[in-house]
């Protein structure tokens, strides 16, 4: 049953106990801004089809921006899936997205946007690099050769998928059906610190318009450098992060999650895994991705050197670096750090992604929480995209 908006975020309000945790600040945005940038409503109608919705990120990131007649999300994750229902209201269908009828899904009565963040294994770095001849990519290579044959194609595209996408035969083959389509297209490689973020997450974007004249507007200027004009490197993909806009960690910290025993890191753990520790403290304006595996392994994403024993010492000892700024500890000092690092939280975890305090994972354990965060999108930074291909396509 669909809620109405009212409803809907009458219950989303309700079902916020994380809204009483205090941050040190308060100073979480609910809009990133880069300069002057402000992101408004455009209030046109339109009907969302989300494949591979995961938790629902990029509905999240669209319902600011236009008023969704209809959503259909599909997804073959249960934990997804659950997590899905219980904030939209809405059950995604449950399916294999390469058995899917994709022209049943569209209709000419509305505009619609269709939106895609499929399994990123066969582009990875650290993968096999098997790109369109990995099984994990035939469902998506499935909906690139239904785009040009469809009855209603849809009036946006949005794709999001890892750096290494953008060098794939898979990106090849969608930049061709979509000219075959008739799309306009623009492709980014965009980490949240291009909007002030304090979080090194670089992805690659896609955005497509069927507008006849393609897109009526130039890109932003705080798009402009990190516009795909050709085949990137993943050299040159890595340094799209700018730190020099970004904020420090502070205001993304909940003060409380210091005294939580099961967020530190184990002595034994510190002991094994000093070398490739990335710790950060509240002053930095950097941390890294976190991964779906984060807090399972400490090769995804950053830990915080916890304030609850200030010690400027601890601090200054941090002082071995790598290139990108990555603070590591010196073996000479390890047990100085035994009982002084910390996992970070789902809800901090989930502000460096843009997701809502409202939004919540009672649909499944912390573990998998992490795991859907790991595997969604920056909710602020497709938004700030989609606000460009929605307005000027």
């Amino acid at each position: 049953m669909l809620l109405s908006v009212g409803a809907l975020e009458a219950r989303r309000i309700q079902a916020s106990p994380s809204a009483s945790l205090s941050r040190r600040h308060l100073a979480r945005e609910t809009a990133p801004r880069v300069g002057r940038l402000r992101l408004t409503a455009l209030g046109d109608d339109a009907r969302l089809v989300e494949l591979y919705s995961g938790m629902g990120a990029s509905r999240l990131a669209i319902e600011p921006l236009l008023k969704l007649k209809g959503v259909v999300a599909v997804d073959n994750s249960d934990a997804a899936n659950a997590v899905y229902e219980d904030y939209f209201g809405e059950a995604p269908r449950r399916g294999n997205i390469e058995h899917l009828d994709l022209d049943a899904l569209f209709s000419c009565d509305v505009d619609h946007v269709l939106t895609m963040s499929p399994p990123c294994q066969p582009y990875t770095r650290r993968g096999k690099g098997l790109a369109s001849e990995d099984p994990r990519a035939q469902s998506f290579l499935r909906v690139i050769d239904t785009i040009p044959r469809m009855e209603h194609p849809p009036r946006w595209i949005f794709v999001e998928n890892v750096v290494g996408f953008q060098i794939s035969n898979t990106r090849e083959r969608l930049l061709q059906a979509l000219r075959n389509g008739g799309y306009a297209f623009e492709e980014f490689i965009v980490s949240p610190t291009a909007l002030g973020i304090p979080y090194t997450r670089a992805r690659y974007y896609l955005i497509a318009t069927r507008r006849a004249s393609g897109f009526t507007e130039a890109v932003p200027s705080w798009l402009t450098s990190h516009r795909l004009t050709g085949m990137w490197d993943l050299a040159v993909a890595d340094a799209a992060d700018d730190l020099s806009r970004a904020r420090s960690l502070e205001s993304y910290i909940i003060d409380e999650m210091d005294a939580k025993d099961s967020l530190r890191l184990s002595d034994d753990t510190v002991r094994k895994y000093w070398k490739w520790l990335d710790v950060v403290t509240r002053d930095s304006q950097r941390c890294s991705t976190f991964t779906s595996g984060y807090a399972s392994t400490v090769f995804g994403g950053s830990v915080l050197l916890c304030e609850d024993h200030p010690d400027d010492e601890l601090k200054n000892a941090l002082v071995r670096r790598t290139g990108d700024k990555i603070l590591r500890i010196d073996e000479d000092d390890v047990e100085h750090f035994l009982g002084r690092l910390r996992w970070f939280d789902v809800e901090e975890i989930k502000a460096f992604h843009g997701v809502p305090e409202s939004f919540e994972f009672r649909a499944c354990s912390n573990k998998k929480a992490v795991f859907l965060l790991g595997n969604s999108i920056s909710v602020d930074v497709v938004r700030s995209i989609m606000q460009f291909m929605i307005s000027a396509g």
